[in-house]
């Protein structure tokens, strides 16, 4: 039975709606309900049933301690997947997905290791050590695996499962999912591509009324894993005060005193 309750708040949150006419996938047509002045609306009865698979699924998921790997890299996601990750302590990717994050993840292994002895380094001193080039290199190379990796830094393994916020958009993400055989769930529009995922809920992911709607509708059955630590707010980028630390010592010439002759 439909709760009646949560279709109001879908359609005060403009679940419902979508996209132009012209730019749709004719896989989606049983889950839209009409078109008015050329846009796509949702038949809200339908996207009420897949939200109610895709979150037994994930309750499921979760309960049985499995890794959620978040991906949400379009703008209007991108804060939401992240209060999202952070309450329930999962992994997300906000800022662009790295090509081979699950097709490549050994190689990958490798790159978030180097991005924490690096972050390390600059925790304990020891890049104050290095010249001022060999430093600003290694700074320049901590940026870059910085926005790449940041958030996965803790990640052991491949996730066990992939949720995509707009798999049109995450297309790639759900590629690599479908290559490694793992099981994937997507927001799509009326451009998406049912087939991409495992399940996934027809709705207005251009919003971010409609995303956070979903996304908190599902928040519940998220069991909260062990807090990482990545993912403490309260994180900061300060170094601990290390009072017996002591630079290195270099020997600089000086050059000798001249002292100008006068005839």
């Amino acid at each position: 039975m439909v709760n009646k309750e949560v279709m109001k708040d879908m359609f005060d949150n403009a679940v419902h709606i979508w996209y132009k006419k012209q730019f749709w996938s004719p896989k989606m047509k049983w889950y839209i309900f009409g078109i008015q002045n050329w846009i796509h609306v949702f038949d809200l009865y339908k996207t009420i049933e897949k939200l109610e698979e895709v979150k037994t699924a994930l309750k499921d998921y979760s309960e049985k301690g499995k890794d959620i790997l978040f991906v949400g890299t379009k703008i209007q996601a991108r804060n939401l997947v992240k209060e999202l990750a952070w309450e329930t302590g999962h992994f997300f990717v906000i800022d662009k997905w790295v090509p081979g994050l699950l097709t490549n993840f050994t190689t990958l292994k490798k790159r978030i290791a180097t991005y924490n002895k690096i972050e390390k380094d600059l925790e304990n001193w020891t890049l104050d050590m290095l010249s001022k080039k060999e430093k600003s290199e290694k700074m320049k190379e901590l940026e870059k695996l910085k926005k790449a990796y940041e958030w996965l830094k803790e990640l052991k393994k491949s996730p066990d499962v992939i949720f995509a916020v707009d798999g049109h958009y995450e297309w790639l993400s759900l590629t690599e999912a479908r290559k490694m055989k793992i099981p994937s769930y997507a927001l799509l529009g009326s451009t998406g591509d049912i087939d991409s995922c495992t399940n996934f809920i027809p709705c207005n992911v251009n919003s971010i009324k409609s995303i956070k709607f979903i996304l908190d509708y599902l928040k519940p059955v998220l069991t909260k894993k062990k807090i990482i630590s990545s993912f403490n707010k309260e994180q900061t980028n300060t170094r601990p005060f290390n009072k017996d630390f002591k630079k290195p010592f270099v020997k600089t010439e000086t050059k000798p005193e001249t002292t100008e002759i006068t005839k």
